[in-house]
């Protein structure tokens, strides 16, 4: 209980600078340009290099390639034991760049404005995830207020290019750098998630027979052909839940989370449509991969196209596009999970759910190309993020502050 005590105390210090500094990164836009315009990650980075600068950091940055003024920032943070080459024992990695705001007139509070209203922290990118490096930075902090030295050399991973592709995080690995084990800063609302989904797109081009719509039996309805499509993957989405269920996946509603995206024909209601695009989300969880998935739903879309006379006659166009992102499994059973678990457990923050982050990240690349286990954790609820509602209660930020700290004592070893 010393410790947990301690921490908490430590925590109870740095809550109110650690809010403001966190206020202080939202109102700095980080847009990620391959979304929307904006001028990048670069402000955003000078200011967390500053703040490692702050807690006696040894700082790296570089610009991956095509990211010019867009920076990593990499941190070590101050241990006992002095990291091996390129190899800490704890890797903390989160992202600097944001979705775009959309419109900004949907935004209760605007959405650089980081206004603090009634405990609760509004702005693009609060969640999103200048929260979750916050929360490495604060529980760094508290650390370092409790006079806790770490054993074990940990380094924080400030990273651009998330939003789109994950190339930050992806020439980290690259380049070499590696741990025992990573915390993945994303909006988990506090559950400890060593798994994230993966997903693709698949567009499916239906042809029917254009007809005025006052003799619409003249022609063949291309929408109308085209829902077949969707139905038959709505139905294969659901047999691939009761059929190929992950264990990390079954706290959730949905394993296979699959997506209508877009439906569009051209015929301007002037005719029965000829032509209709159907771009349909296709997710993955657990081991599963894009070729085999491919070959799945394939599959599906060629028996709907053999059971209809004109499908038949007519086969659609189908495009696979090149956005696409592999899930992500680390092991319930490995040491990090349970640390990070038991942290949460005897700071007594509810119920401790250890399950699949319903969303990608780039946990991929660190467990999968970089062969590091992973676990997604953070402060904040998914489905506000990329929105208007984006938010995030200083309350849930102390906690995690407080998660972290224990864990990284426990995990990496501590010493006053």
């Amino acid at each position: 209980m010393q410790d947990i005590d301690a921490i908490r105390r430590a925590v109870a210090g740095v809550i109110d600078e650690t809010v403001e500094r966190l206020r202080a990164g939202v109102r700095i836009p980080s847009v990620n340009p391959a979304v929307q315009d904006g001028g990048g990650e670069g402000a955003f980075q000078e200011l967390i290099a500053s703040q490692l600068d702050s807690l006696g950091c040894r700082i790296e940055s570089w610009e991956p390639e095509g990211f010019p003024g867009r920076p990593n920032v990499l941190g070590w943070l101050p241990s006992e034991e002095p990291p091996d080459g390129l190899r800490a024992h704890l890797i903390l990695n989160s992202h600097a760049d944001t979705v775009g705001p959309g419109d900004a007139a949907g935004w209760r509070f605007p959405p650089w404005s980081a206004t603090l209203h009634e405990g609760v922290i509004h702005g693009l990118g609060a969640i999103d995830a200048k929260g979750c490096l916050f929360t490495f930075l604060g529980a760094a902090r508290a650390l370092q207020h409790a006079g806790i030295r770490l054993r074990r050399s940990v380094m924080i991973q400030a990273v651009v290019g998330e939003e789109l592709g994950g190339a930050g995080a992806l020439e980290c690995v690259r380049r070499g750098y590696t741990a025992t084990a990573a915390v993945v800063g994303e909006p988990t609302s506090l559950d400890i998630c060593p798994a994230s989904r993966g997903a693709m797109a698949v567009q499916v081009r239906v042809h029917g027979q254009r007809a005025h719509p006052g003799e619409g039996w003249r022609g063949v309805n291309a929408i109308r052909k085209a829902w077949q499509y969707i139905v038959a993957l709505d139905r294969l989405r659901d047999d691939l839940d009761r059929t190929r269920m992950h264990p990390l996946w079954t706290p959730l509603p949905a394993g296979h989370v699959w997506n209508l995206m877009a439906m569009r024909s051209d015929s301007g209601g002037r005719s029965v449509p000829d032509v209709c695009d159907v771009n349909y989300g296709v997710g993955m969880i657990g081991h599963e991969r894009p070729p085999e998935m491919r070959r799945v739903v394939e599959t599906a879309i060629a028996e709907v196209t053999a059971a209809d006379p004109w499908l038949a006659a007519h086969p659609p166009e189908v495009t696979w596009t090149a956005w696409v992102f592999e899930p992500a499994v680390t092991d319930s059973d490995h040491p990090a999970v349970a640390a990070l678990a038991a942290a949460r457990n005897d700071l007594g923050h509810g119920p401790t759910v250890i399950r699949a982050f319903s969303a990608g990240s780039d946990s991929r690349h660190l467990t999968n190309a970089g062969g590091i286990p992973a676990i997604n954790f953070g402060p904040g609820e998914l489905h506000l993020a990329h929105s208007p509602l984006e938010a995030l209660p200083v309350a849930d930020l102390r906690k995690a502050i407080e998660v972290l700290a224990l864990f990284m004592v426990r995990y990496c070893g501590g010493s006053t």
